[in-house]
């Protein structure tokens, strides 16, 4: 009897102490804010891709009178009611267009925003700013992220345009940055990028295959894609392993995103292991309601209904058993019921102090 406990209490420690799966959830950048629903690099943009994405991308230039603004043509022409180059413009009067009429008369008298203005509220909805530039040097961004107190670790910045990456990375290495780019990716086109100091890879999705994804990460970076709309290419992306996918139809990737074994990460720490099933029980029981989407599921919402319930909990373990197999799962007790945790928890306990007392009185 003692050495059939003595079994099950080391298949337990051998299954805790095993190796982990290593996993990286796809991040769901919105394309100038949810530019499907909303008028683009609008602060209302940005609202509407709270709680489905994980980054907001927009587009940034300078005026005549040297304040980032965000717009993504050289002219305003398209999404305002002006005419001109932004760089002809003074803030002032970039704040008297309408950048919201042209799209629907829902958003009339939706006004161009500041870089700052858009970054602070994209921060305040729980999305991470993925600043593009368009325009401008190095020093007029440096100046502003400095001037808003932001860490650099809050937000990224990429650019078409690599020597400007190359003067943001000599500003301050701490910068995250990414090199946006189309056409073949080769080991030489990645070595010259890592010159520049560059962190991470943006690339035109059409020319990304297994192989590319595999080359960029042997080369230790990150492989994000632009601009992707059709579900079975973010799904085809997914399958390769991609680090993230830039949409104008967040919604449609969240919808995958969250079926992927990596939805069941919880912990954000990169990996699939039983701290994900202790992360998700301690969010039983815990009021939800009020949080943003992104705190719900870090407490085991996995369904976006801001609860912890059964449903969650067949989604966990169905998401746990693609990531790791059946077998693991079954070494974690088969993830009993939520009810019957405590239980099995108490017991293996019970068992490990029956082991400890007889092995000091018997020897055994």
């Amino acid at each position: 009897m003692i050495i059939g406990y003595r079994r099950f209490i080391l298949a337990a420690i051998v299954f805790i102490a095993s190796t982990p799966l290593a996993v990286g959830r796809v991040l769901v950048e919105a394309h100038r804010g949810y530019s499907a629903v909303a008028p683009e690099n609008t602060i209302a943009s940005v609202v509407a891709a709270q709680g489905i994405a994980d980054l907001t991308e927009f587009d940034v230039r300078p005026t005549s009178d040297g304040v980032l603004v965000v717009m993504h043509d050289g002219t305003v022409n398209r999404t305002t009611n002006g005419t001109g180059s932004v760089s002809s413009l003074t803030l002032a009067q970039t704040k008297t267009l309408d950048a919201g009429s042209w799209f629907s008369p829902a958003y009339v008298g939706e006004q161009v925003p500041t870089m700052n203005e858009l970054m602070t509220s994209a921060i305040s909805v729980g999305l991470k700013p993925l600043v593009e530039r368009k325009a401008g040097d190095a020093q007029a961004y440096h100046n502003e992220f400095v001037t808003m107190g932001l860490a650099t670790t809050d937000f990224s910045v990429i650019s078409f345009d690599w020597n400007f990456l190359s003067d943001m990375d000599a500003l301050d290495t701490n910068y995250n940055l990414g090199a946006l780019g189309s056409g073949t990716l080769t080991q030489t086109t990645i070595s010259q990028i890592q010159a520049q100091g560059v962190d991470f890879l943006d690339w035109n999705h059409s020319t990304i295959d297994q192989s590319v994804v595999d080359l960029v990460h042997a080369n230790g970076m990150e492989l994000h894609a632009w601009t992707v709309d059709s579900q079975a290419r973010m799904q085809q992306l997914i399958d390769f392993g991609i680090d993230g996918i830039t949409t104008n139809q967040p919604a449609s990737l969240h919808q995958l995103v969250i079926n992927t074994p990596e939805w069941a990460d919880l912990n954000g720490d990169g990996m699939l292991t039983n701290e994900d099933w202790f992360q998700y029980n301690s969010g039983r029981g815990v009021d939800l309601k009020g949080m943003s989407l992104a705190e719900a599921h870090a407490w085991g919402d996995m369904d976006d209904d801001f609860d912890n319930d059964i449903a969650d909990f067949v989604r966990f373990k169905n998401l746990y058993i693609q990531g790791r197999g059946l077998n693991a799962l079954e070494n974690l007790l088969s993830i009993p019921e939520p009810a019957s945790i405590h239980s099995v928890l108490c017991g293996l306990l019970a068992v490990f102090s029956y082991l400890t007392c007889a092995k000091r009185h018997f020897g055994i």
